[in-house]
């Protein structure tokens, strides 16, 4: 599902000098070693980090609105929560929160409305959208892919709802 954005360009770290990048001048072995290398990053678990000006505030959100509880606290500046099949995300507190103007992170589920119901009967509120390619009724867009629904979370970041067609 197409994630909301309002213009931007996304970034692309350089890569380190250890991380292996093919090469088209090197031997056809070192390449296939090199690629091989690379796609072990495929089978590693994924983590989404999200930004938070308020620790607190945010910790508060994901349990009231969302029903999380921290899986585990590093220090008090960051909350790692745990979600299905074993992906998680970590909220740090930073002064960038809420800068981002695209989807951060969402959740695919079975059920959109039913999810969307019991978010809303806890106060979350879902975003509206008019965009070429993109818009939304009663908080939910759909496509060939499926459909998807977007809201804020307590810092400003844009969460997602979305389920297969």
């Amino acid at each position: 599902m197409a994630a909301p954005a309002s213009g931007g360009t996304g970034s692309h770290a350089a890569p380190d000098k250890d991380v292996p990048v093919p090469n088209p001048g090197e031997s056809g072995a070192t390449n296939a070693k090199r690629t091989k290398e690379f796609i072990m990053l495929k089978d590693l678990e994924i983590m989404a980090v999200l930004p938070a000006k308020d620790i607190t505030r945010a910790k508060e959100f994901y349990r009231d609105k969302l029903g999380l509880e921290p899986a585990d606290s590093v220090d008090n500046d960051n909350l790692m929560y745990r979600c299905g099949k074993g992906t998680g995300f970590l909220v740090y507190q930073t002064d960038n929160a809420g800068s981002a103007k695209n989807t951060q992170m969402g959740w695919e589920t079975d059920n959109l409305e039913s999810e969307m119901e019991e978010l809303r009967g806890r106060g979350v509120v879902f975003e509206e959208y008019d965009f070429p390619g993109l818009k939304t009724e009663n908080g939910v867009a759909t496509s060939e892919w499926g459909k998807g629904a977007w809201f804020l979370d307590s810092e400003g970041n844009i969460l997602n709802l979305s389920q297969r067609g």
